[in-house]
């Protein structure tokens, strides 16, 4: 079955879809996630139902007399939604304005009398060759002028009006099509929105009205650009370049373009998001939920910025190449990927769901190794603890074709023999079963554990403007999150990622790591929550630099140096090969990447922590802490190799707080749950765990194993 629909019927949508993919959102509202159960997004997933679990299916790529048998196969395994159509924009409007959802109607079919639930994608990754060919202007240009052609995929101009006027007629019949079919469970728009840099010339402009909207006045820009440096500044918006670092590099261009221009990127996306959301919610069943699927770590995108989405899911691929932890670590994969991702995503709407989660052998790292037995599993009730509505696995067959055709499947490319990570996912639906037989809805958080609820405030304005000016080579300002991530989940503290909006007193403890941005509203309101009786630990490089990454006319961290109890004197970095040492008591902590040299300020009570070990500065603090009004503020000014003088302090900070935190070792994660604790092993060392008295052990055994998961209640 197709129709045809000409271009003409749908010019007159396109200026509406320019304007929302590039209009600069406001700023977004509080995103702090409703307790536990509370979330709006949770009418989209039965509480009892706990996680469900499905796979990714590509009729196109396969006959369609095997289609019947595939999805009957998935539904006999236990998988309970399958996942459409992300890539197929070719098949679904083969030419210009001719539709064929023939197809898709039938697979659809196939997939409801199986009894699998269907989330239906919109195509947009993957412009078609004849769009390509009528409009070349519709791809985007990188950093060395040259532009993207077709046969691969986000290759798309975000900023282009060709572009956005097909994709939203795209989006557009899908939503008419398949709305208001109770087969369809849910959407994602699009395929892992990174962001990517555009330097095209629909980007420049899309950049110069952006500015202009944003400063208003050129001379606001200039001020705000630091025009007077290097002769840059401009005499209209017109003249504005976009900021190349691929041809000039740091160093070479004003920091604070380079960082509007990150701004100017993650709008952008998240403005075509929006579009397509709007479109879609116009259309479909209140029923059906709408996400997208970022990856679990996004660079150029902001998923803030999509608040107007039901809520947010990710990607996750653990095993990428990397060694991590002891011997087999890289076989077991970094374990703070997902458990940063499972907490970060769910913090914005409270409810996530992983959409692609590795079920074996990658083809795209580095290095492709195999996955230890049990990782797979292990992954999969990491993702449960975290407290996902749905896990998704990316792919049902492994291809016969394609880039991808070296990435694993739950069953071979024959269709019908299970791999090894398909038996894995198969024995998790089967355990769901029975912790779905085991839910009391009754169950609430143990009081011992909410007492350590933490707030990590992030943002990727502070992110991009740390990654533009590292000073050193060795700084990661990821590596660095993580590390205090880590050391909260080792004291077995729920996390929640939150923005300035956000309400910090819903809190005891918030941790800000190198929060370089600052103004004075945000002191100010770290300064509220610290007197009204919460817990904040502040770490190096934090409040250096005003919103526009400018350094104040005023000492180094001038605005937060009343807060602290204390200034910073200098700032220093190391050699590679020639770290540093801090010490606290009789241990001391390695360290290359940053140290803040702090004085504590006379009479603030402010106590020293711990001291740097060495250099021409040995002896002086290098992490201090005060009690102000009914709280306590703590700083940590150095980062430290392998991170444990951070588990050091965060055990610390809780222990004062009279919250009495665990002690769980790297690699080792314990999350709560709907009345069930869930502990997995990342580490190459079994641990014995320390279970209460009465503890009644659901699944697995301790001690932990490595690659596996205990769950007890």
């Amino acid at each position: 079955m197709s129709h045809r629909v000409p271009v003409a019927a749908a010019a007159g949508l396109a200026a509406l879809a320019v304007l929302a993919a590039l209009a600069v959102p406001p700023s977004p509202a509080s995103t702090a996630p409703p307790p536990p159960g509370d979330a709006p997004a949770q009418r989209f997933f039965p509480k009892a139902d706990l996680m469900s679990i499905g796979v990714y299916y590509y009729p196109e790529h396969w006959p369609e007399a095997q289609w019947e048998r595939d999805l009957a196969n998935m539904a006999k395994l236990g998988f309970e939604f399958t996942h459409f159509g992300e890539f197929a924009w070719a098949q679904l409007e083969p030419s210009e304005g001719r539709f064929d959802f023939a197809w898709l109607d039938r697979a659809v079919a196939l997939a409801a009398a199986a009894g699998l639930k269907v989330i239906l994608c919109t195509p947009t990754p993957c412009p078609p060759a004849w769009l390509g060919e009528k409009h070349p202007e519709i791809y985007l240009v990188g950093g060395d002028g040259r532009r993207m052609e077709h046969g691969t995929r986000a290759n798309g101009s975000l900023a282009n009006e060709i572009f956005l006027r097909y994709s939203r007629r795209v989006v557009e019949e899908l939503g008419r099509r398949y709305g208001r079919d109770p087969r369809v469970w849910g959407w994602q728009l699009d395929n892992e929105p990174w962001g990517p840099p555009d330097y095209s010339p629909s980007a420049r402009r899309a950049f110069q009205d952006w500015l202009e909207r944003k400063y208003g006045t050129v001379r606001r820009m200039n001020e705000a650009w630091g025009g007077a440096f290097w002769s840059t500044a401009y005499d209209s918006f017109a003249q504005v370049l976009i900021p190349n670092e691929t041809l000039f590099g740091e160093d070479a261009l004003s920091p604070h373009a380079v960082l509007d221009f990150r701004r100017f990127t993650a709008d952008t996306q998240a403005g075509f998001l929006h579009a397509q959301y709007d479109i879609l919610r116009g259309l479909v069943r209140p029923e059906q939920w709408i996400t997208t699927n970022y990856m679990n770590v996004t660079d150029s995108a902001d998923p803030r910025r999509t608040d107007r989405l039901d809520f947010l899911s990710f990607t996750m691929y653990p095993v990428r190449g990397v060694a991590n932890l002891g011997e087999l670590g890289f076989r077991l994969g970094d374990p703070r990927r997902m458990a940063m991702a499972v907490d970060y995503y769910r913090s914005f709407k409270g409810v996530t769901g992983v959409m692609e989660l590795q079920p074996g052998q990658v083809n795209w790292a580095a290095v492709n190794p195999q996955p230890e037995p049990g990782a797979v599993r292990m992954w999969l009730w990491h993702a449960f603890g975290g407290g996902l509505s749905f896990a998704c696995t990316y792919r049902y067959r492994q291809p016969r074709f394609g880039s991808e055709l070296y990435h694993a499947g739950i069953v071979g490319p024959d269709g019908v023999t299970l791999s090894r990570g398909g038996a894995e996912f198969v024995e998790v639906i089967r355990e769901m079963r029975e912790m779905r037989r085991l839910y009391d809805p009754s169950a609430v958080m143990p009081e011992r554990v909410a007492a350590r609820r933490t707030a990590f405030l992030w943002s990727q304005d502070v992110m991009w403007d740390l990654e533009i000016h590292k000073q050193t080579k060795l700084w990661d300002t990821r590596d660095h999150r993580n590390k205090w991530m880590a050391a909260v989940k080792a004291a077995g503290a729920p996390l929640d990622y939150v923005g300035e909006a956000d309400d910090f007193a819903a809190y005891p403890f918030l941790v800000a790591p190198a929060y370089q941005l600052v103004d004075e509203a945000l002191v100010a309101k770290w300064t509220r929550y610290v007197e009204g009786g919460g817990h904040l630990v502040l770490t190096c490089r934090t409040g250096q630099k005003d919103k526009n990454g400018q350094l104040p006319e005023a000492p180094w961290a001038g605005a937060i140096a009343p807060l602290v109890g204390a200034g910073v004197e200098l700032c220093d970095v190391l050699l590679e090969d020639g770290p540093g040492l801090v010490r606290r008591g009789g241990r001391g902590y390695a360290w290359n990447r940053w140290a803040d040299v702090l004085a504590p300020a006379a009479g603030a009570g402010t106590e020293t922590l711990a001291v740097y070990a060495d250099q021409f500065y040995a002896g002086k603090p290098a992490v201090v802490t005060r009690r102000l009004g009914r709280g306590t503020v703590t700083y940590v000014g150095v980062d430290t190799l392998d991170g444990g003088l951070e588990r050091e302090v965060m055990r610390l900070v809780y222990d004062r707080a009279g919250t009495e935190p665990e002690g769980y070792p790297p690699g080792v994660y314990v999350e709560w749950r709907d009345g069930f604790f869930v502990a997995v092993n990342y580490s190459s060392r079994a641990c014995d765990l320390p279970l209460p008295a009465g503890a009644r052990v659901l699944v697995g055994r301790n001690p932990l194993s490595p690659a596996s998961v205990l769950v007890w209640r």
